[in-house]
């Protein structure tokens, strides 16, 4: 099961600033993206959007958001 959570970096270990779904001992990859990062990443995409959506009637637009989604969801894996 794939999960997107916040941690904070102290003295060399992740700490999670929420529960998460894993098993003691069990093996994850961890993708670390700042927040900064993630915020900056999130803005560029808003902003296309909002630059197409001057152009394109709402079932385009509709489309443009569920691919920025996709998008985002497959850098978080």
């Amino acid at each position: 099961m794939s999960q997107v959570i916040t941690a904070v970096f102290e003295n060399g270990v992740f700490k999670p600033r929420q529960s998460v779904n894993v098993k003691e001992h069990e093996e994850v990859t961890i993708k670390v993206v700042s927040m900064v990062d993630w915020q900056k990443r999130f803005d560029r995409i808003t902003e296309n959007i909002h630059r197409k959506t001057s152009l394109q009637r709402p079932g385009e637009i509709e489309s443009d958001i569920m691919q920025a989604i996709k998008e985002v969801r497959e850098e978080n894996k």
